[in-house]
């Protein structure tokens, strides 16, 4: 199926955190999300829409301390425009064929080098799931059904020629659970809450997360300090021995932190010396990018020690077609999936997994997700790569749906009723048994029934195709 893009929309509002949470070298309590809206019509002329969405998450596109935090949230805001401004030039094509021709003035013009190409892919990956959602509302599939029979018509060699021509991306069968995997975060409280924490309703400590949620997976966020981490590793994993099920699972987030990779493999191996320690180091699953983006590809800084307590993986410099590659032949073991960084990719990453002859595989991250559009195609894509489990934490940082409007809140909980419940006047995520039902997600669409309440947002962009004329 071919489309016109004749139209696209930015909406943005502010979102407050109920925890502080800090990753890497900022702590977010505030950042605007994103509506994107993105009209079309086919061949025919037939109309369509799809939306998107997406926290505006600081410092993590661009780890630029010299720069605001209000301008690196505005460079996202521009990523997005510019990348919506290429796709109303009257084009017809695939969905898969538009998102690349954005990928290709935005990400591959520039060198591999470039310290914003992150920030650059993720303008062209909204607009490409708003397009997913459009096409497949547009036509009345679900987004895995859209996969299967290629509506989108997406190409992963060209993302990477080792993938034969031939290789055709299969989604794994819509399931009805997937596990959440819960960030614990670097200021988090862990057994007792702290002066100030929140009395709203939801968990403050790890050990409240635990027992409301019924929790079996977890990520944990190390900070640089090798003596500090080592502490509040062992004072978590004495907590996951005590609280979780004995069969909990664990991923380690380095967050960018370790410049050596052996200051933190020798921080794993003193936490092994100890019985909580060495149950935590026998039930990690992987470890995500604990070198800066700007040394991952320096084989002086490659996985070495570390792989002996998992496998590694890389997320920050995953900049663009050319890193997972790269990754790949100094050591790395696989790559994190992510819809900010675009779908086509994701898929295209499988292709390579699938042709790697020493093992390689996907992790399901996450970016602070929040409901209903980016949370639900978030998970949508997890589900079709066959992920059992993904990193979830905006229903950890955030109190429930209070960032959306009222008419959103009650279309959500009366179209997703797996996926949410009532929260006082509200709603939250529903979680039980350390799983979310995503059956609901299965619907005409990229997983998400509902649409953008009017007049909620502030509006910073709207533009027709007929005003490039």
């Amino acid at each position: 199926m071919q489309i016109t893009v004749t139209e696209i929309e930015l909406e943005l509002k502010e979102c407050h955190t109920r925890i502080p949470f800090r990753f890497g070298v900022h702590t977010l309590t505030e950042a605007p999300m994103a509506v994107a809206t993105l009209h079309a019509e086919t061949s025919d002329g037939t109309p369509m829409v799809g939306y998107t969405s997406e926290l505006l998450v600081p410092r993590w596109f661009e780890k630029n301390l010299e720069r605001s935090v209000e301008a690196d949230i505005e460079s996202l805001v521009e990523s997005i425009q510019i990348a919506g401004q290429i796709l109303i030039d009257g084009t017809k094509a695939s969905v898969f064929d538009h998102y690349w021709r954005t990928l290709e003035d935005r990400v591959l013009s520039v060198p591999v080098s470039a310290a914003d190409r992150l920030t650059r892919g993720f303008g062209c990956a909204i607009w490409e799931r708003a397009m997913m959602d459009a096409a497949c509302r547009g036509v009345g599939v679900p987004f895995i059904d859209a996969l299967e029979c290629d509506l989108f018509k997406i190409q992963p060699d060209r993302f990477h020629s080792s993938i034969p021509a031939g290789w055709k991306f299969h989604p794994a069968p819509p399931p009805s659970t997937i596990a959440v995997r819960h960030t614990v975060g670097l200021l988090d409280d862990l057994e007792e809450a702290s002066e100030g924490a929140p009395e709203d309703g939801l968990p403050v400590t790890l050990v409240e997360d635990i027992h409301r949620h019924g929790l079996a997976w977890f990520k944990v966020k190390v900070g640089g300090d090798p003596q500090q981490d080592l502490e509040r590793l062992g004072q978590v994993a004495r907590i996951l021995e005590r609280e979780a099920s004995p069969g909990y699972r664990v991923t380690l987030d380095g967050n960018e932190q370790y410049a050596d990779p052996s200051q933190l493999a020798q921080v794993l191996e003193q936490l092994s010396a100890k019985r909580s320690g060495s149950t935590f180091i026998d039930a990690m699953v992987s470890i995500e990018q604990p070198v800066p983006r700007s040394l991952t590809f320096d084989e002086s800084a490659s996985p070495g020690e570390l792989t002996k307590f998992a496998p590694v993986i890389i997320d920050e410099a995953d900049h663009g077609p050319e890193a997972f590659p790269e990754a790949l032949r100094i050591g790395y073991r696989g790559v994190s999936a992510k819809n900010c960084k675009g779908v086509s990719r994701s898929i295209a990453h499988q292709g390579l997994c699938d042709h790697h002859e020493g093992g390689a595989f996907i992790s399901g991250e996450d970016l602070t997700n929040l409901p209903p559009w980016g949370l639900h195609q978030d998970l949508l894509t997890a589900a079709a790569l066959g992920l059992h489990h993904v990193e979830r934490n905006g229903h950890h940082y955030f109190r429930g749906l209070d960032h959306l409007p009222p008419a959103e809140v009650a279309s959500l909980v009366n179209d997703h009723p797996d996926l949410y419940r009532a929260l006082g006047d509200g709603a939250e995520l529903h979680i039980e048994d350390g799983n979310l039902s995503i059956r609901s997600l299965d619907c005409d669409g990229y997983g998400c029934t509902i649409e953008p309440a009017s007049d909620q947002r502030r509006s910073v962009l709207s533009r027709r195709a007929k005003e490039q004329g």
